[in-house]
């Protein structure tokens, strides 16, 4: 037997995805109306809270702190402007025109000290001129000969020759002379029977 009071409904497609849509705006709008109605309601509420708390704590201040007295001011104060005016300038230290002079004391029983001479200094010898002769005596190929060169002319006299390295070869020379010198030598050094040659 069939129930008399159940009645079966069908839905189409179509009908179904318009339920569910409706539906959808349904729930959105419900949602969107309760955030707006709570942003009203909440800065309300805050201020109504606020405001007795507020008004409870500034009368509580006002009760327990006393009254502080009435200031008066006296004749002789001095208001703030006319103090800067009555300030008075800084001190600025002036130089003095005239340096100070410290005067030292000498004690007459001490000895008086004696100054060291300096030693005498020798003058330097002038560097050559730049038209100063030398005279090459001989040239060798080892400082050896060189050597020799300069005893044999030790032994005769002439002790002022020295080896001067030229590139490879030593050269026994002596200078430097001025043109008078230089002539005279020569003609020393001919007799004993070099023949030397002018350089400069």
């Amino acid at each position: 037997m069939s129930d008399q009071g159940f009645r079966e409904v069908q839905l189409s497609g179509k009908q179904v995805v318009f339920l569910f849509m409706a539906l959808a705006v349904l729930l959105v709008g419900t949602f969107l109306l309760g955030v707006s109605v709570g942003r009203h309601v909440e800065p309300e509420a805050a201020t109504a809270q606020a405001t007795p708390t507020a008004t409870a704590t500034t009368a509580d201040a006002n009760s327990s702190a006393p009254m502080p007295p009435p200031t008066t001011t006296a004749p002789g104060d001095v208001s703030y402007p006319g103090t800067l005016r009555n300030k008075p300038e800084p001190l600025v230290p002036t130089p003095s025109s005239t340096p100070s002079t410290t005067t030292t004391t000498v004690d007459a029983a001490a000895p008086p000290v004696k100054a060291t001479p300096k030693p005498e200094s020798k003058p330097a010898t002038p560097p050559p001129a730049n038209d100063a002769l030398y005279l090459q005596v001989n040239s060798f190929s080892s400082s050896g000969n060189a050597s020799k060169q300069i005893s044999e002319l030790k032994a005769k006299g002439i002790t002022t020759a020295k080896v001067v390295k030229s590139g490879t070869l030593y050269q026994v020379r002596l200078g430097p002379f001025d043109r008078q010198e230089a002539d005279a030598m020569d003609a020393r050094l001919r007799k004993l029977g070099y023949k030397p040659r002018v350089i400069r």
